[in-house]
């Protein structure tokens, strides 16, 4: 059994990190060993937007070049595609996401921030 903590940025999951008891800093995240927590405990986070919208050439190719008669743009569905800078990052959160029982997602209280987790 496994806790994970997602917090939306690095400094972020860094000062969650501190304030408890025992953390030890891996490559993308931290291992946590406190009272407050039975189980074993990661904190992740993300940096900027691991995940965007696709661009609208991806739905149609008649959106691919932006023209004022091709607007408004809705696509039946919306897609998300992984930055390409941040995908070491992404496959990271994923793997502790899949493994964990429990997930506390620490983002900030905005919309950016409560969709991280929607992502994954």
């Amino acid at each position: 059994m496994s806790t994970v903590i997602l917090a939306e940025k690095p400094s972020q999951a860094l000062a969650y990190a501190s304030a408890l008891k025992q953390s030890t800093k891996k490559d993308g995240y931290f291992e946590i060993k406190d009272p407050i927590f039975a189980d074993e405990t990661f904190i992740t986070f993300g940096f900027g937007h691991l995940v965007e919208l696709a661009e609208p050439g991806h739905y149609d190719e008649k959106w691919q070049n932006w023209k004022l008669e091709s607007l408004p743009i809705f696509p039946d569905r919306y897609d998300f595609e992984v930055a390409t800078d941040k995908k070491k990052q992404f496959k990271i959160v994923a793997e502790l996401l899949k493994q964990a029982n429990t997930i506390i997602v620490a983002t900030d209280s905005d919309r950016e921030g409560e969709n991280s987790a929607t992502c994954f």
